[in-house]
């Protein structure tokens, strides 16, 4: 009865086990279900029966040997160091009993990244981890460290092996052989002392649509109609079917023909919008109004599409009046400057509105109320107690 006990624990991987009823006799529980998850680093690698043929077969027989009911096998061309990989998504979203793969490596070949799964997918027990190769088991403090050990050198692999293809093709670009993507406007063929490798020539019908880009740049073209053009001749891009518009502007990037030039042509100078603005300042008009005024009046910045009252501010690189002036010294300024008739108070208030005067309330927008007190000297006591200039 003992052994019978022990031969039904839940740590056992079969895929059927007996369960004893009330009345003693037996009642064999449904097959667990499995699902596989094989990987490569490279679409190339088959060594050491790692090919995902392999990895599918072994998991195929382990199943089949185990009683275990297989529902899918899901795969990754990835690296083991990546950690988000479609294939492993997949297979940790199935709801099965068991995950099968032929190495623990397969999963992961980052400690870090290896145990977060543990923890997420497989540390309540309701999931379990087997691996063909290695009979570990992951429900025991020995087990875990033994696989967090073999983790360990899971990813130092990676590590020098990434070391070693970095290594491996700076000495071939030192010695002058290429590695690597060609760019547009070459090839690559067998070097003469070396066919193993190779070196990059000129490849001429690439060079002749280079030179046409640049003619028709050279001409004024745009891109789009440059694209446009290319497409209609039929000329074969770097990559895609047709020539876009990212295509050729990074291509301009690469070979050097973007040309920096200022933004907007224009008939006037800013000496002459320079003598506009002081102009309306001295009437008394904001810089808000005053860049309206310019963008109505047809002037254009050096750069942007209109001027805005920062731009006419950089313009006269003229400090904000409301860090200079209290409010009422601003007003003041202003019923000075008049000619004629006194601003209203609507007036004055749209204007520290303008300026970014600050209110004795805290905010910058002001009322003709708020001007009357102002200019009575209500607000004095606090504009001196902020420390504000006068």
């Amino acid at each position: 009865m003992e052994k019978m006990r022990t031969g039904n624990s839940r740590n056992n991987v079969s895929g059927k086990s007996n369960k004893v009823t009330a009345n003693g006799s037996n009642v064999i529980e449904a097959a667990r279900t499995a699902v596989g998850y094989v990987r490569v680093s490279t679409d190339m690698q088959s060594v050491d029966g790692l090919s995902l043929d392999a990895q599918r077969h072994a998991i195929q027989s382990y199943c089949s040997m185990q009683g275990l009911r297989l529902i899918k096998i899901c795969q990754d061309v990835e690296s083991g160091g990546k950690a988000t990989r479609p294939g492993l998504a997949d297979a940790l979203a199935v709801k099965a009993d068991v995950v099968v793969v032929l190495k623990f490596d397969r999963v992961s070949r980052s400690l870090r990244h290896f145990c977060e799964l543990y923890e997420e997918h497989f540390a309540d027990g309701a999931k379990e981890l087997v691996a063909i190769r290695e009979s570990i088991r992951l429900d025991s403090a020995l087990g875990r460290a033994l696989v967090s050990i073999l983790m360990v050198f899971a990813q130092m692999e990676r590590e020098a092996t990434g070391e070693r293809t970095r290594e491996a093709i700076s000495h071939i670009r030192r010695c002058g052989y290429h590695f690597g993507k060609t760019p547009y406007g070459f090839k690559t063929v067998p070097a003469d002392d070396n066919p193993r490798f190779r070196v990059m020539v000129e490849d001429e019908e690439e060079q002749k649509i280079l030179m046409r880009i640049k003619s028709m740049m050279e001409d004024g073209y745009g891109i789009s109609k440059i694209a446009a053009i290319l497409n209609q001749d039929g000329m074969v891009p770097p990559q895609g079917k047709k020539w876009s518009n990212g295509l050729l502007y990074n291509l301009k990037l690469r070979k050097g023909w973007h040309v920096c030039r200022p933004v907007n042509a224009r008939n006037h100078s800013d000496e002459e919008v320079k003598v506009q603005v002081r102009e309306l300042r001295d009437c008394g008009t904001s810089y808000a109004a005053i860049s309206r005024i310019l963008n109505e009046s047809g002037y254009v910045p050096y750069k942007g599409k209109r001027f805005t009252e920062s731009g006419v501010r950089r313009l006269l690189d003229h400090t904000p009046e409301s860090k200079l002036l209290t409010p009422r010294a601003f007003c003041e300024s202003i019923i000075r400057r008049a000619e004629g008739t006194r601003p209203s108070y609507p007036v004055l208030a749209r204007l520290l509105t303008d300026g970014k005067f600050v209110t004795p309330r805290g905010n910058t927008h002001w009322w003709p109320a708020q001007v009357q007190q102002l200019l009575n000297g209500v607000y004095d006591e606090h504009y001196r107690g902020a420390g504000a200039p006068t």
